[in-house]
């Protein structure tokens, strides 16, 4: 009889926590996945937080915690993820009556990107395990990992020939915004600079100085078309890479920057827009800008870019740095009608047993930028 009547309490018990569990178990339970910090360089450490709430008379001794995310980011425990083109993260939590865990996971960020948590999933089972249970919880957190710096002192010296060139432009091309002075007409002087007023209180003919807010800027042209079958990304992560240092150089050196590349973006998978700064305060937005693009969408013809932008009546003004592993003919066409009016460098990463083919004058300044590996 005492037999019978523990084994219909231990009938009741298991019945009753499992009814309790089917309806109960995921009342008060939440998880939340967050990156500590925004962004990284490529090689650089980072970290997120996991945090499992339960607000809850039920406990739960075993939780699984599952997520996924870019397989650019190495966790160093391999014992609780599965990579393949994501990582996926499966995390064992034990969380009692009405407790939060918090554990911290670190990463090391391998690839250029921008990675977005954006569902969590945990599984349990009742006391028993003798049922599995599966709740979703929508996540919102996101991670940049910028392109790695590079060393850009060789480029030092064609910058400073860049910048000279530039200078040497400045009066060609005056800005009718930025007023400087007066001073007395030449014959050589179009009409529409004459200051009437100035003139009438002088008695002599009397033009505007206008002082340039264009000759200092320069502008960065990111190519990331192919002309081959077969798709050299480091060629192109290495380009990204240029562009985002030279636009942090330059910017901290007090020279306003614009950047027009032909990239997709990850998400939106259009164009990425062209980006302007005026001091180092705003590079971020072109490191933001370049961890997004997505080299595996094929990216628009770029010369059409170029030829877009010599529509700008100050274009000559400017100085132009090429970024480009691809010299296709149309492009050599488009860079050489750009550098007969304005100072132009090109610079073409590529491997070391690759030849260019570029077919550009002598005096053309062409710099090849060797990446490691082989075509």
């Amino acid at each position: 009889m005492i037999i019978f009547v523990l084994l219909l309490g231990a009938l009741i018990i298991f019945l009753l926590q499992r009814i309790l569990y089917a309806k109960l178990w995921n009342k008060g339970l939440d998880i939340r996945i967050e990156f500590e910090g925004r962004a990284a360089y490529e090689t650089e450490k980072g970290s997120l937080t996991e945090v499992v709430t339960n607000r809850n008379f039920l406990p739960l001794p075993f939780i699984h915690a599952k997520f996924m995310v870019g397989s650019g980011l190495s966790f160093g425990d391999r014992e609780n993820i599965a990579t393949t083109d994501k990582n996926y993260k499966n995390d064992i939590f034990s969380v009692l009556f009405y407790q939060r865990v918090r554990r911290r996971l670190n990463f090391v960020a391998l690839k250029r990107g921008y990675y977005r948590i954006d569902n969590a999933d945990l599984v349990a089972s009742d006391l028993f395990y003798t049922r599995s249970m599966v709740a979703a919880f929508p996540q919102d957190t996101a991670f940049y990992v910028y392109p790695r710096r590079i060393d850009l002192s060789r480029l030092d010296q064609p910058l400073r020939k860049m910048i000279g060139d530039m200078t040497s432009r400045t009066f060609l091309y005056p800005d009718p915004f930025e007023f400087k002075g007066l001073r007395n007409y030449t014959i050589s002087d179009p009409m529409n600079t004459i200051n009437w007023k100035a003139s009438a209180k002088t008695g002599e003919l009397m033009v505007n100085l206008y002082d340039s807010t264009t000759t200092r800027r320069i502008v960065i042209l990111l190519d990331l078309e192919d002309e081959l079958l077969i798709r050299h990304l480091p060629l192109f992560e290495e380009s990204i890479r240029l562009a985002a240092g030279l636009s942090e150089k330059l910017l901290s050196e007090g020279f306003p920057v614009k950047m027009i590349c032909n990239g997709k973006d990850l998400e939106s998978r259009e164009t990425v827009p062209v980006l302007e700064a005026l001091g180092i305060s705003e590079v971020e937005d072109f490191f933001r800008i370049m961890a997004r693009i997505d080299l595996n969408v094929k990216p628009e013809e770029f010369y059409p870019m170029i030829e877009h932008e010599m529509e700008d009546p100050a274009f000559g003004s400017a100085g132009y740095i090429l970024i480009a592993p691809c010299m296709k003919q149309e492009l050599q066409d488009a860079y050489m009608k750009l550098a007969s009016e304005a100072a132009c460098i090109w610079i073409t990463p590529l491997y070391r047993n690759m030849d260019s083919h570029l077919k550009l004058p002598e005096e053309a300044d062409v710099i090849r930028w060797e990446v490691p590996g082989r075509a």
